[in-house]
């Protein structure tokens, strides 16, 4: 009960973050906004507020914010052209359509902000505590103690971030490290030996080994007002970078398709980060927001993305497309998101029948 609670309240938050961003935008348009719901299906309650009905509905796992003039097919009934999002400019009908993406972008920077402010960082310090014997860093001359500060150019905060940048170098034949040595700075190359490990998306391959492990020392540090929000940016760009680089090895095939998961994961990470505490379950949801920002804006019809597509090509024809050619696309984004979601309820009941219980 516990999970299914969370879960309800993580999505039904970013549901809400993200209709508020097309609502917020549709206002600033001029687009008459007809219902502001929180989920699917049929009306639970409402109210309606000038132009726009409020309503909460039987399904949470979804929303939706209804235009004045969306759909091709209530076209022939608009009254009011200045209100309809139809008949708007399609730089006006882009960015109220990216303002909902956008806004779980938002969501997730002031997250991250408050987090960083409020509790500071924990990080694993990149002193080392033990040189493997013969491996490439002991041939180096790599010792305990030596604090690791740039690898290959590259600040170094943590060691976990050094060994998230080792398994991201699929092929490098030389790492430089900065290191730190009785208050002198050091740089020394390294040759790694490519030794069978797991990469970034957990996929198995050749990662290059060095040989040095941590002192598992945990620094916590301290983030001022400005600062906090500097690293809170830093950190939505770093995972939302590394987001893209999954989806394009998921259409490559080097991520395997059963890697995503649908509600059923999504619950039990949420109960299982809300174990741990408030602070990390606001992380899981700014991680979450993040995601559903990057999905919405994948060029598939029905999606954000694939609607910002046909704006594009309105602006370069310099009229609407068809009413026909739109009922076309609809019909085939609906497929597509069907299908997908039966492939990740699929993953999520393989996942349960192997043994995997919910909290």
């Amino acid at each position: 009960m516990l999970t299914v609670i969370i879960a309800l309240l993580v999505i039904g938050v970013l549901i809400f973050v993200h209709e508020l961003g097309h609502f917020i935008a549709a206002k600033l348009m001029g687009v008459k906004v007809e219902i502001f719901s929180l989920g699917f299906g049929p009306k639970i309650i409402g109210f309606k507020a000038g132009e726009t009905e409020y309503r909460v509905s039987a399904f949470p796992l979804g929303g939706y914010v209804k235009l004045y003039g969306e759909h091709p097919e209530t076209l022939p009934s608009v009254v009011e052209k200045d209100k309809a999002f139809a008949f708007k400019k399609p730089w006006q009908k882009a960015f109220i359509v990216v303002a909902g993406p956008l806004a779980n972008f938002i969501l997730p920077v002031l997250l991250f902000w408050f987090l960083f402010w409020a509790s500071g960082s924990y990080l694993l310090s990149t002193k080392i505590g033990e040189v493997l014997p013969g491996s490439p860093a002991e041939k180096a001359g790599l010792a305990p103690g030596d604090e690791i500060i740039e690898v290959n150019g590259k600040k170094v905060k943590s060691f976990d971030q050094l060994i998230l940048y080792l398994k991201s170098q699929e092929m490098v034949k030389e790492v430089s490290l900065k290191i730190k040595r009785n208050s002198q700075e050091l740089e020394v190359k390294i040759i790694p030996e490519m030794k069978e490990g797991y990469n970034l998306f957990g996929k198995k391959t050749q990662v290059p080994f060095i040989g040095v492990k941590s002192t598992q020392e945990v620094v916590h540090q301290r983030h001022g007002f400005i600062e906090s929000f500097v690293l809170a940016v830093e950190k939505v760009v770093d995972i939302t970078t590394l987001t893209f680089v999954a989806i394009f090895k998921l259409f490559t095939g080097e991520l395997p398709f059963s890697t995503l998961g649908g509600p059923i994961t999504i619950g039990k990470m949420a109960g299982d980060t809300a174990k741990l505490g408030i602070y990390p379950l606001i992380s899981f949801t700014g991680l979450l927001s993040i995601n559903l920002g990057i999905i919405n804006l994948l060029p598939l019809p029905m999606l954000d993305g694939g609607h910002l597509v046909i704006f594009g090509i309105e602006a370069i024809r310099g009229k609407p497309l068809s009413l026909k050619t739109q009922e076309l696309i609809l019909k085939i984004g609906l497929f597509i998101i069907i299908a997908l979601s039966i492939a990740v309820f699929y993953n999520d009941i393989l996942k349960l029948l192997s043994g995997w219980k919910l909290p």
